[in-house]
Order: C-alpha cells, then structure tokens, then sequence
C-alpha cells in the first residue's frame, strides 16, 4: 500500500473586501456599502484583516460581523507580535470564525500575489503538510487572478 495522501483544503480570499475597483463589477453598482461584507461571504471563504485595522474596531462591529456571515467563513486577524488583552476580547468578539495569524505564518498562509505564476502556485499547494486549512489571500483583488486560482484550487481538489 502507498502512503495516504495528506489531506488539504485551501480557503480562497482577499485582504479586506472594499475594493474600490470592485464596484459595478463583483458587488451591483446599487449595494449599499454596509452589505459588501454579506456579498463578499458569498463568493469568498475569508477575509485578512490588517491588525492595524482591525484593532481599531469595537467588539460589537466584529460581533455583528460574526453573526452576519456564513458559518463556515472565516477572519484571518494578522497578529501582532505580542497579544493584549484588548487584542483577545476583539478576537473574541469574532468566537470561531477568528483565526490569528503569527507575524510570520509557516504553512497556513500562502499569499497570492499580482506577478503569481500559477505553475509554481500549485507545486506550493502540494508540498505544504497541513491538517488546518491553508489560506489563499489575493494581495491585489484582481477578479481575473481570484477565479484562476480557484479554479487551481478545484482541480488540486482542495
């Protein structure tokens, strides 16, 4: 018998959800901006938040963003090299759908970037050993790129 392949699963998203060339493209020209959240869950597994974003929040706007997003969609926060105890309760706020992300994650983030050579992108994919989900992030929130690399994902069977 051949070794069992590693399981994997892969999380497609951007940083933030309001891009501004998105208007009129991803989100209907008459979407009030308070719903592009609730849009973007749709289409998209997670968001990366910034910390110097996030942090500036107040622990009911992340609640709020809890409960008005799918169950299985995530925040991934970037951590900041030392913890709060502010930094925890607005984590919190967000419960399951929190995921802290070292300064320097190993194999659970895997940026993807405007110059991406899919190629490559997928030989990345399927070396990394991971039993939590590796998380795909667009840098730039090109539509085109994002669709590419779902459609790798798929194909990979992520």
């Amino acid at each position: 018998m051949g070794a069992t392949p590693n399981f994997h699963y892969c999380l497609l998203g951007t940083i933030g959800w309001d891009h501004s060339d998105w208007n009129g493209t991803f989100y209907p020209e008459d979407l009030p901006v308070e719903w592009r959240l609730n849009y973007y869950n749709t289409a998209f597994e997670c968001v990366y938040l910034p910390y110097t974003y996030w942090q500036t929040l107040t622990a009911e706007t992340l609640a709020e963003w809890r409960q008005s997003t799918l169950g299985h969609f995530r925040f991934l926060l970037e951590a900041p090299s030392s913890t709060s105890e502010v930094d925890r309760a607005l984590s919190a706020a967000l419960g399951e759908k929190a995921v802290l992300i070292p300064p320097r994650p190993e194999s659970t983030l895997v940026w993807l970037k405007p110059d991406v050579n899919l190629k490559q992108l997928a030989q990345t994919l399927q070396t990394l050993e991971s039993k939590t989900p590796i998380y795909l992030i667009s840098t730039s929130g090109d539509m085109a790129q994002l669709e590419q690399a779902r459609t790798l994902v798929e194909v990979l069977g992520y």
